[in-house]
């Protein structure tokens, strides 16, 4: 076998034996997802400029909304359809517990996913640096 066939197959493998171990992880630690309550909420953000609407789902929703939509090979997840405007354009968000903005995940750079992009707040952040 040629050497750039076999990094190619060698890639693929380990690809496919973290996702293997990432399921049976999550499998482990979640059961089959009933331990989810029904009413434990989530924000939402659409994406889409002529709509920006935010609103919360339960989490057995979001999680069911990923297991249908997933791509294979994509580390992140894919767009939701918003109950607004009904493009493929929502995503996980995050309320800010300083100033209430929601936004989605990451849109600021840096260490922190949870940073507010409106007033520089992170949850994550403040709680590292109280420890």
């Amino acid at each position: 076998m040629e050497e750039g066939p076999k990094k190619v197959l060698m890639v693929v493998l380990v690809l496919i034996c973290l996702a293997g171990a990432g399921i049976i992880t999550w499998k482990a630690r979640s059961g089959d997802g009933s331990a989810l309550k029904g009413s434990t909420l989530m924000w939402v953000k659409c994406n889409n400029p002529d709509c920006s609407a935010e609103y919360q789902i339960t989490q057995k929703e979001y999680l069911d909304l990923i297991r249908e939509n997933a791509i294979p090979g994509f580390a992140t997840a894919p767009a939701m359809t918003c109950k607004k405007c009904g493009e493929k354009s929502a995503f996980a968000a995050i309320k800010c517990e300083k100033c209430g903005t929601v936004f989605i995940r990451g849109t600021v750079e840096g260490p922190f996913e949870d940073k507010c992009p409106k007033c520089g707040y992170s949850t994550i952040e403040e709680t590292r640096k109280s420890k």
